[in-house]
């Protein structure tokens, strides 16, 4: 394989089949390079990866330039991935227009699986704390986990050894500002090396934002944010390949919310009070055995407890989780080989807070085995190949019992055509079987008996040619979702097997490499369909929806050793005459133009000290992200119907003191 290797930021197609992670060596921990030359290595040093339309890396460079302070800063500029909603506690991810539940999305290899109250806070994760975020898009290989039907995020929280470099103890202090809300964040972190065995970390961020404001200065009620989080992680290094981690983190939010939080305001739509909290304990160990081919074994154990509280009606909501992932990486010649188990068991359970008061609930497990090899056939060919099998087991509120397992195979290539050329492909498959459902829809939800586990069919082709500091990119794929699971009309809580629910489409990519600039250009055409219908968020928000054409740009110009500045572009066409069956009628969904910019500044002659400047939607564009709720209030009957409008201009400034 000729480009294993890419510089700066490159997250467009890397020379390798889909389905494909390997393992890269890290780079020495202290240098003394550029901003831009650190974020060079920080990809490099972490994965190498096939990039789009397959597989996205962010790391914690590009975050901090972001000043990412919720979902959507996060994905911003990954032009697979869309976050819509302006209420961060709401915001739901579509990767290819597909809807989180049919993702596996982890932090730390701890599953974020449940469904307290219409999503709120099921996938909320602190910027500040990330390494690096894994997008995998698409069913793919056996190490995705179970029920990985459109793909998966990885969320990788950072080490006490990623921030210590030479050193035995350090600190970084931030003070963050942002305009839009007038709202504040602050966080603090230590670490440290305990003698030659132990290293720890100890984060607290808290943040206090009110209410967003539209482009024209109406507040967005219900916006507003108070969050706190402290995370701490013990690291123990006892030679001989032995190393074991235990984190925990414990994350908390109030405010006012809107009862459907991913609804604008109004009369069917209150204010109310939410409450809610997240705790996760993560225990992992890993041996590398010094000398073996055979012996590279990964365990974690996790345990996640999500509340959250109404108290405007005493309601309460409950999600447990609890798993393993076991693996072990063996080489065979020119085979890489990881084998392991994984499983996970959720409960589910809602009802009256107080004492005495009727509670529901629902359960679920999957245990799953996989292997995946990676074979280096010929200099020129690559060749992966796995299967894993799993088992489901439900019993939701009625006592219905539910249980599927199966295979999920796949195979893919990569072929040198040329030294500059290169072609790759795949097919993979992945099941998935009943699990739990909304916790606070389990007083009124209903399971059809039958229900059958649904099974996604993934084809992936891609093509990409290098021309000197240029990478042109092609990619198409095709996923069928069979037996999809869900509620026919938005306001049902009957779930059964709909249909086929189908997403295709292609990207094309260009990008520029050179010594201070680098230019990445995507364009992704996606349409998603269940049964010949068109997703939108209102009916089927779950499963996916409908966007337009989207045109991505990010680009970063390295000023001087010390100063980069960044401009990221998103521009989305209209979607017109969009048919949605329930209402029996057409919707439009209007495009827009959005651009972000950053500078990024670490004075040489303050060590330790740097500013991040941030401006978000830059030309204070007005306009309803194709992942909100769509515009349905002409239609008769739909009062109200619409979800809010993303923010207007906001101006962060961020300092930041590290010794």
């Amino acid at each position: 394989m000729q480009c294993l290797f890419k510089p700066a930021r490159y997250v467009g197609p890397i020379c390798l089949a889909p389905f494909l992670v390997l393992p890269v060596s890290a780079l020495a921990q202290s240098d003394t390079s550029s901003p831009a030359e650190k974020e060079k290595k920080e990809i490099i040093e972490e994965l190498v990866v096939i990039g789009e339309p397959v597989d996205s890396l962010l790391t914690s460079a590009e975050l901090d330039r972001k000043q990412a302070n919720d979902l959507d800063d996060v994905f911003s500029g990954v032009p697979t991935v869309l976050v819509g909603g302006s209420v961060g506690a709401a915001q739901k991810i579509y990767v290819r227009n597909l809807g989180e539940d049919t993702l596996n999305i982890s932090v730390d290899g701890a599953t974020q699986s449940g469904v307290t109250y219409h999503h709120t806070g099921r996938v909320s994760i602190e910027p500040e704390l990330l390494k690096q975020v894994h997008v995998q898009v698409g069913a793919g290989d056996a190490t995705s986990g179970p029920g990985a039907l459109g793909g998966a995020i990885k969320f990788e929280t950072k080490n006490p050894e990623d921030l210590l470099g030479s050193k035995d103890f350090g600190a970084i202090l931030k003070a963050g500002y942002f305009s839009n809300t007038e709202g504040y964040k602050g966080s603090g972190t230590v670490f440290g090396r305990l003698g030659d065995t132990f290293s720890a970390m100890a984060s607290y961020v808290t943040s206090d934002q009110d209410d967003m404001q539209d482009p024209n200065g109406n507040s967005l009620p219900g916006t507003n944010s108070d969050q706190d989080l402290g995370f701490v992680k013990l690291v123990g290094d006892f030679g001989g390949g032995h190393k074991a981690s235990v984190s925990y983190e414990n994350l908390t939010e109030e405010g006012e919310k809107l009862t459907r939080p991913e609804w604008g305001e109004g009369p069917r739509n209150p204010l109310r009070d939410l409450e809610f909290e997240r705790e996760t304990t993560t225990v992992k160990y890993s041996w590398d055995k010094p000398g073996s081919d055979w012996v590279l074994l990964d365990v974690s154990l996790y345990n996640t407890d999500f509340d959250i509280y109404r108290p405007w009606d005493d309601y309460t909501s409950a999600v447990n989780t609890q798993g393993y992932v076991l693996s072990n990486t063996s080489q065979v010649g020119e085979h890489s080989i990881i084998y392991g188990s994984d499983y996970r068991d959720d409960e589910v359970t809602a009802g009256e807070a107080a004492l005495g008061g009727n509670v529901f609930v629902e359960t679920s497990d999957v245990l799953g085995f996989f292997v995946q090899d990676r074979f280096q056939a010929t200099d020129a060919l690559l060749l992966t190949f796995g299967t894993r099998w799993d088992d489901f087991n439900a019993v939701d509120k009625e006592n219905n019992e539910f249980s599927s397992d199966g295979f999920s195979p796949n195979v893919g290539f990569a072929y040198d055509i040329t030294r500059d050329l290169t072609v790759s492909g795949g097919y993979a498959e992945s099941l998935r079987g009943v699990e739990t459902n909304d916790g606070f829809k389990l007083f009124g939800t209903t399971n059809d008996p039958d229900l059958k586990a649904e099974r996604a069919k993934n084809f992936e082709l891609g093509l990409d040619y290098t021309l000197g500091s240029f990478l042109l990119s092609a990619g198409y794929h095709d996923t069928a979702i069979e037996d999809a699971i869900g509620n026919d009309l938005p306001w049902s809580r009957h779930y059964e097997n709909l249909g086929e629910l189908e997403t295709n489409g292609y990207s094309l990519g260009v990008t520029y490499n050179g010594d201070r600039l680098f230019s990445k250009w995507t364009y992704v055409d996606t349409d998603v369909e269940l049964d010949g219908e068109p997703l939108t968020r209102y009916s089927y928000g779950y499963l996916g929806t409908s966007t337009g054409n989207t045109l991505t740009m990010d680009t970063s110009y390295q000023l001087s050793s010390s100063m980069d500045i960044g401009w990221i572009m998103t521009l989305v066409q209209d979607l017109d005459d969009l048919y949605v069956e329930s209402a029996a009628a057409s919707i439009s969904k209007p495009g827009y133009n959005v651009h972000d910019v950053y500078a990024h500044w670490e004075p040489s002659g303050w060590s330790g000290f740097s500013m991040t400047l941030t401006v978000k939607n830059v030309f204070d564009e007005e306009y309803l992200d194709h992942g909100s709720v769509e515009d349905f209030t002409a239609l008769e009957g739909y009062a109200g119907v619409k979800g809010y409008p993303a923010p207007g201009r906001d101006v962060r400034v961020s300092l930041a003191y590290r010794f």
